[in-house]
């Protein structure tokens, strides 16, 4: 069985995956990009270090205390180095919620536009 990579596009055998951490699913990415992009945050986590003690996720604007919890078992803290995956730059702290979030956005600007006027009030249907 085979499933592609969503990072390098390769179509590899299902070995070539990780399980997803408390999930019984594989991850998205092969256990060799996975490798690399654990590499850059670790990077970027050194150059940066961490985030104040009462740093506020720029998107839910929640705060360490109000997230405990958040993240999955294997989670040391509360919060994700998000990065461009293209340029490899540093762009922030988020909490683990609002960068899976951003991620399944694909980071596309246009399509987290979409979902506001998705949400707006007026798309709302009248019964």
């Amino acid at each position: 069985m085979t499933k592609k990579c969503s990072k390098c596009k390769q179509e590899l055998d299902t070995s070539s995956f990780s399980r997803c951490s408390g999930g019984s699913y594989l991850r998205p990415e092969c256990k060799k990009c996975g490798y690399e992009l654990q590499k850059e945050r670790i990077r970027i986590r050194k150059e940066q270090g961490d985030p104040p003690k009462d740093y506020k996720c720029p998107i839910c604007v929640k705060d360490n205390e109000e997230l405990k919890g958040v993240g999955g078992k294997r989670a040391k803290d509360c919060w994700t180095v998000d990065h461009n995956h293209e340029t490899k730059k540093f762009r922030g702290y988020l909490c683990h919620n609002c960068n899976r979030a951003i991620g399944n956005f694909k980071d596309d600007i246009e399509r987290l536009w979409r979902a506001i006027e998705y949400l707006s009030p007026k798309n709302e249907q009248k019964c």
